[in-house]
């Protein structure tokens, strides 16, 4: 009999799943073939000991305290996210105004346009990897569950 087959026969038999004559088979194995009598013994005690086992009952006060946690948390990142969508748009559509002004106002010269235009992109272009980065470390920082 293979290791596999045998554990399948011996589960099927502690748990009663076997057939009339597939059981007769298997206690007849049994009785033949010592290692498999030490082996079915020492699951059925292991089976005994698992049956008896109980999960532990945490009080309600544990559960309300983890709950109350969890939406707390939550919530604070729901708000942050829109604070932060919404502090994106409003910065995009400031700087798309300002370039707008820039292009259509002929009266200043174009280096000063050009040097304006510049220092915008290189602020969102930083804002931009500024908020990346966090929301990279939010996901991966292994000091997230440490209280500060």
């Amino acid at each position: 009999m293979m290791a596999e087959d045998r554990n399948i026969r011996i589960s099927g038999y502690l748990d009663g799943e076997l057939s009339a004559s597939e059981r007769e088979a298997f206690e007849h194995e049994v009785q033949r073939n010592p290692d498999l009598a030490r082996e079915l013994a020492e699951i059925r005690s292991m089976k005994e000991v698992t049956d008896s086992m109980k999960l532990k009952e945490f009080p309600d006060q544990i559960w309300e305290h983890y709950w109350q946690g969890t939406y707390n948390r939550l919530e604070r990142r729901v708000g942050w996210l829109l604070l932060s969508v919404g502090a994106m748009v409003l910065m995009a559509a400031g700087l798309y105004e300002l370039i707008l002004s820039l292009i259509k106002d002929a009266g200043e010269p174009w280096w000063i346009r050009l040097a304006v235009g510049t220092v915008c992109g290189g602020l969102a272009i930083l804002f931009i990897s500024v908020v990346r980065e966090r929301l990279f470390m939010l996901k991966r920082d292994p000091y997230r569950e440490v209280k500060r």
